[in-house]
């Protein structure tokens, strides 16, 4: 068999090497996938031997193409090296670098004072997005695009599937980070001279996906054969794209097209706002619109990599952080998203969203991405930002579903001034610890130099606004020289 060279890079870091036969080839594409296959059985089950699959067919058979999405997916929500979720992940992070988390020991958790480390630290998630994930997300997109054998359909959806995820991850970092490259090929001699573009332009990349995404995918969830699978919500739909394109619009301030979309979600019945908390976060929830599968086994014994840090350590030992007075402070009282949502210990409040830490054999909980509350949340906003304040079919309606499913009043905003921060800090209360939804929201809305300037107090330092954004890691400098010169401002491009 020839040999075939597969050049793996992003537009910071470069991977290359030689494949001499599919065997190799195909523990790279679909590695993650391999891994991960005793966790995520239902999901990315391959029942014939890897070596039966030479490269010029892994997308034009459906289940090595499914199960090239089906790994990424998983190691994204694995926890065991994945930099979404977990110990390293957006949601722990940023709760430390907003409002949301208290570290016991300060020095351990540079970024509960706002100190990025750009060389070994947070920050190079970076690296790690473009490299492991969006490298995959491109490779499965040329591959399927280029399939002459797949069948239409089952091309269209696997190319949905793709590019919605492709456009979360970039969501998140031009978020974080500002104008990032837009890397959208896996060919290291393009992706390594790719300059940052700016933000607006990477938005349009992130609606164009996201659009095709809502065009091909299904209404119903599928399962790894893509048939129609209403237990697991695992694998993004329709209606996934049309929330995260809802979430979009909001973020670029385009209120009636975030109000319609948004509207689509919320209309369909197989979402709705769950009047048990307790069973929000337990996996394929009504409330669930989309989930990410942890890679659960007999040695992890995780349920969701977030839940093994913020509850227990190891089974038996209580978490290094607690929720923030802040946080705490914040919930209105007789609110039962305190009592459901945090726990009580004896150094403070633990996150207790979801319930299953460290050394659980049955998986009873997914990591929940995205979630129907915050499109009720998106919906508020985006009429109340259109005068659309009360009344039926007003913010403040919208509102006033999400506390009353916390068991309280009606609030008592009246005013666009005035509903707009009671949004706000139902959004405290509703989505901490999901995401970044607080830093994020804080950033776009204006507030974060405000809030940081008076929570920094608290953390011993003094903000200075150039910390809402990370910094981009040095290692990118030396490989993409197209980065030189443009490191985010206040930071510097070497140790």
């Amino acid at each position: 068999m020839k040999n075939i060279n597969l050049n793996i890079a992003t537009s910071r870091s470069k991977f290359s090497f030689s494949i001499v036969d599919s065997v190799c080839f195909m523990f790279v594409l679909l590695c993650p996938a391999i891994i991960c296959l005793s966790g995520c059985r239902k999901m990315i089950e391959i029942d014939m031997p890897i070596n039966k699959y030479p490269v010029e067919k892994v997308f034009d058979e459906k289940n090595t193409a499914v199960a090239a999405l089906s790994g990424v997916y998983a190691v994204i929500g694995s926890g065991e090296g994945s930099l979404m979720t977990g110990d390293v992940g957006l949601s722990l992070r940023s709760g430390f670098m907003a409002d949301e988390l208290s570290p016991l020991v300060m020095e351990t958790v540079p970024e509960y004072q706002n100190v990025y480390n750009a060389k070994d630290g947070w920050p190079i998630w970076w690296m790690f997005v473009y490299r492991d994930y969006i490298y995959q997300l491109n490779t499965s997109i040329i591959g399927l695009e280029n399939s002459t054998k797949l069948a239409s359909v089952d091309k269209n959806i696997l190319l949905g599937e793709a590019k919605f995820t492709r456009a979360w991850l970039y969501f998140n970092l031009v978020n974080f980070y500002g104008g990032v490259p837009i890397v959208l090929t896996n060919d290291f001699r393009i992706n390594e001279k790719i300059a940052r573009s700016p933000a607006s332009e990477v938005y349009k990349q992130i609606e164009e996906d996201l659009k095709f995404a809502k065009l091909h995918l299904t209404e119903n969830y599928l399962n790894r054969e893509l048939l129609d699978d209403p237990q697991e919500r695992v694998r993004p739909n329709k209606f996934a794209a049309t929330a995260l394109l809802a979430r979009v619009y909001l973020y670029l301030g385009r209120w009636q097209e975030a109000e319609q979309e948004a509207d689509q979600v919320i209309s369909n019945s197989a979402y709705e706002l769950l009047t048990d908390l307790n069973q929000v976060f337990l996996k394929n929830s009504k409330e669930t619109i989309w989930a990410l599968q942890p890679n659960v086994n007999s040695f992890s014994g995780v349920n969701t990599p977030d839940a093994k840090v913020l509850i227990n350590r190891w089974g038996f030992l209580d978490p290094d952080w607690y929720l923030s007075s802040l946080l705490t402070s914040a919930f209105e009282m007789g609110d039962m998203r305190k009592t459901a949502w945090t726990q009580e210990k004896a150094a403070g409040y633990i996150a207790y969203k979801y319930k299953q830490g460290y050394g659980t054999s049955e998986q009873t909980e997914y990591t929940i991405v995205l979630r129907i509350a915050e499109q009720y949340l998106i919906r508020s906003e985006a009429r109340a930002m259109q005068d659309k304040l009360l009344g039926d079919h007003s913010a403040v309606s919208d509102l006033n579903l999400i506390r009353a499913r916390a068991g309280l009043s009606e609030t008592s905003a009246k005013t666009r001034e005035s509903i707009l921060a009671a949004i706000s800090k139902e959004r405290q209360v509703e989505l901490f610890l999901e995401w970044g939804d607080r830093w994020l929201n804080l950033k776009r809305t204006g507030n974060l130099n405000e809030v940081m300037t008076e929570v920094s107090k608290s953390k011993g330092v003094a903000w200075q606004p150039y910390k809402s954004l990370l910094p981009i890691p040095y290692d990118e400098f030396k490989w993409n020289p197209s980065l030189r010169g443009h490191q985010n401002p206040g930071y510097g491009e070497q140790p």
